[in-house]
């Protein structure tokens, strides 16, 4: 039996559901929220999927560290899902959906882009809220969803290891190639056109040392994700790796989580590279840092 808000008494708010948000799916474990966050935009849902409305909040009422959303709702199932960062609307475009009509598996997310499907600029930081089902008894409770972080920032830095080996930053193309920038209501990729990640932060910071640094969506340890340097005038690949591999290869061995697992809670890599030889041909490192870990390599 369904039971009507108005039967409550009108002091008390036994018709509200609070709608708390929770980002502890991070490196380290510990719900960041309150010092990330800085918009929500929830959707509810009937127990069908059918889209009701929508709810969002930013700002200040964010970071108090016990923010909740309320919701008056008649007692009954729900589902709810969200979406979450400061410039959704301006670095994404996502479905409009029509209250009683749209369902939810109608809500997809596109990065914006242009025809030449380069991003070379800074795109807004992305969380989604897992599809969270719920009884609501009407007795005031908390629902929690859980975020996930959708955005990743790449720091390459190029190094000579000897004085010999030298870049002219502008000399060279950096690209990381990969087809991640169409979200599905449940988070998982969609088909999409190859986009060409470049970077949006170039510094030469002398002969031998150059720093680039690349936003890209969610990083899917099932997927090729390219990174390469190209020189411009000869036209000729010089770097050329699959991120995705290479990652796995070093960085895994340091944690006890599946590679998946270990892509979404990272966000934030300072990759670094050391080369020797005089930068012509194909470039060689003999040694790189990842997060403040070193691997020496042996090459053949």
């Amino acid at each position: 039996m369904m039971v009507s808000c108005s039967l409550f008494h009108e002091d008390l708010p036994a018709c509200d559901l609070q709608v708390a948000f929770k980002y502890d799916y991070n490196m380290l474990s510990t719900d960041a929220f309150h010092t990330q966050v800085e918009r929500v935009e929830l959707y509810v849902f009937d127990e069908n999927g059918i889209f009701l409305f929508s709810r969002n909040e930013e700002g200040d009422a964010l970071k108090t560290g016990h923010f909740r959303m309320k919701l008056t709702l008649d007692p009954g199932k729900y589902k709810l899902m969200a979406w979450a960062g400061a410039s959704i609307n301006d670095s994404y475009t996502l479905t409009s959906l029509v209250p009683g009509s749209s369902k939810l598996s109608d809500i997809q997310l596109q990065l914006k882009r242009d025809a030449s499907r380069i991003i070379d600029r800074k795109i807004g930081d992305l969380w989604y809220g897992e599809i969270l089902e719920v009884i609501h008894a009407g007795a005031g409770q908390t629902a929690t969803i859980n975020l996930i972080r959708d955005t990743n920032n790449i720091r390459f830095i190029f190094k000579g290891a000897t004085p010999d080996w030298q870049i002219v930053a502008n000399d060279y193309t950096y690209q990381l190639v990969e087809s991640n920038g169409y979200l599905d209501y449940d988070n998982s990729l969609l088909d999409d056109d190859k986009l060409s990640y470049e970077p949006f932060y170039i510094e030469q910071k002398n002969e031998s040392w150059v720093t680039v640094e690349i936003n890209t969506l969610r990083l899917m340890a099932d997927m090729k994700t390219r990174f390469t340097i190209t020189h411009k005038t000869a036209e000729a690949k010089v770097f050329d790796i699959d991120l995705i591999e290479f990652l796995a290869a070093t960085e895994m061995e340091r944690y006890k989580w599946e590679a998946q697992e270990y892509f979404d809670r990272q966000h934030e890599y300072v990759i670094v590279f050391y080369f020797n030889g005089k930068g012509t041909g194909p470039w060689t490192y003999t040694m790189l840092d990842i997060n403040d870990w070193t691997w020496h390599i042996q090459n053949e």
